[in-house]
């Protein structure tokens, strides 16, 4: 679904060049939550989340069993976490293409109200915000 609107205003050379990156780095939810309650324990999902040094911190401490205590309790953030990397993910990709990056709000898992406009833009960074948005999608700076 995020991928629909970042592609909102692309021609289909763009769409296809976006959607071989995104499918190909993208996270799963499913794999981030097994990944967490199976191997959480050394630190399995933290290395699929690109956070190496955490996940190194869990297996230097694996057989203590905090990192046990602390995946099972991850397991239920692990949603979450993967859907904002994806939209960063997202982000990223489009801002290399050079197309405006859409303002989406993270934690209310829906696209912007209104459509795509360039007539408002974030004071931090520059970059033009959706109407509707709470959170610059390029900066994480409130609006």
């Amino acid at each position: 679904m995020i991928e629909q609107v970042y592609m909102a205003g692309m021609n289909e050379q763009q769409k296809l060049y976006f959607l071989s990156e995104f499918n190909s780095e993208r996270k799963d939810e499913v794999a981030g939550v097994l990944l967490a309650f199976f191997f959480g324990t050394f630190g399995a999902h933290k290395f699929y989340m690109g956070e190496t040094g955490l996940g190194l911190l869990y297996l230097c401490f694996f057989w203590t069993g905090v990192p046990t205590l602390i995946s099972l309790i991850e397991c239920f953030f692990m949603p979450g976490l993967v859907r904002r990397y994806n939209i960063a993910l997202a982000a990223m990709i489009v801002g290399r293409m050079g197309v405006p990056v859409p303002a989406v709000n993270v934690f209310v898992n829906t696209p912007p109200a209104a459509p795509y406009s360039t007539q408002n833009f974030c004071a931090q960074c520059g970059q033009p915000l959706a109407p509707g948005a709470l959170f610059c999608a390029s900066c994480g700076a409130k609006v």
